[in-house]
């Protein structure tokens, strides 16, 4: 039997469509073995790996789904004082405060503080703001030898092996200009898909031999003119085709139709959901082939 990974893209509003995925897998009796999950994803990921179910996860998700928009309320008055200081003091719409609260309660009840707690191999990559650094954070120790990962083109990447899980989640989710970075160990830290939106690679080097992928990066998605819109499309641009190397190197992917559902549209959040869960049922016998 194969040792089977399942790698989360990021995507907003989008990654419900994860939990439709592991739900679809949980009634077919297939085991997930290692997991991982950049942003939106990295949360998905990260509660499961704490032992919720995909049910239990819905409902978490849809309190995540509404700090997208949790804008901060002091962004009138600072760019007010811009247009007197000419210093922009903006670091993101939302400061990511409650979302991190939010996953720290959640690891609470599981008794989860330092990733190093989690009992499933769990990675999540985030990105060093200051050098571009890819920073891995796994909760199981792998050996120093990563060649053939498809990212080490320039060697700029770095492996933790300890932190506090709902920071790491929020540094990982922090969306360029949409929330604030995070400031972990002394590092500024930003949403792991400006380098890897779909972590696969690291699942291998951690030990899976078959590696799903669930990613958006097909698709085009419904374009809704706003700046918080735009700043995600454009990033989605840039990052399309960096993120394809690790793509490439799935044993099987995931894309769940979503073309029409934007980055934002958490009031779909069920919708969503079933859409992940309809398309793995769809290829479930292609799964079963898989981890044979």
């Amino acid at each position: 039997m194969s040792k089977l990974g399942i790698a989360l893209s990021g995507g907003g509003a989008k990654g419900a469509a994860h939990i439709g995925v592991l739900q679809a897998l949980k009634e077919e009796n297939i085991d997930v073995q290692f997991i991982s999950g950049t942003s939106s994803g990295s949360i998905i990921a990260a509660l499961y790996a704490c032992g919720y179910t995909p049910k239990e996860i819905l409902k978490m998700f849809s309190t995540y789904c509404k700090y997208i928009a949790d804008y901060d309320k002091t962004i009138p008055l600072k760019l007010a004082g811009m247009l007197f200081t000419g210093k922009v003091k903006i670091k993101g719409f939302a400061k990511g405060n409650r979302l991190e609260s939010t996953i720290y309660k959640y690891c609470e009840y599981k008794n989860v503080h330092d990733i190093s707690d989690i009992k499933v191999p769990l990675a999540i990559p985030t990105v060093d703001l200051a050098t571009g650094e890819i920073i891995y954070y796994l909760s199981k120790r792998i050996g120093n030898n990563l060649n053939n990962m498809a990212h080490e083109l320039d060697n700029n990447y770095s492996i933790n092996y300890t932190g506090n899980l709902a920071s790491i989640v929020r540094a990982s989710s922090s969306f360029p200009g949409v929330f604030e970075p995070k400031i972990l160990n002394r590092r500024v830290l930003v949403d792991g898909g400006v380098r890897v939106n779909t972590p696969v690679n690291i699942l291998k080097k951690m030990g899976a031999n078959k590696v799903i992928a669930v990613s958006f990066d097909t698709q085009n998605t419904a374009l809704q003119v706003n700046i918080v819109s735009v700043a995600m499309k454009s990033f989605d641009i840039m990052t399309k085709e960096l993120n394809r190397l690790e793509i490439n190197d799935a044993d099987l992917i995931i894309t769940p139709k979503l073309s029409k559902i934007s980055l934002l549209e958490c009031d779909k959040t069920q919708m969503i959901a079933n859409a992940g869960y309809i398309k793995t049922k769809e290829i479930i016998d292609d799964i079963k082939k898989l981890i044979i």
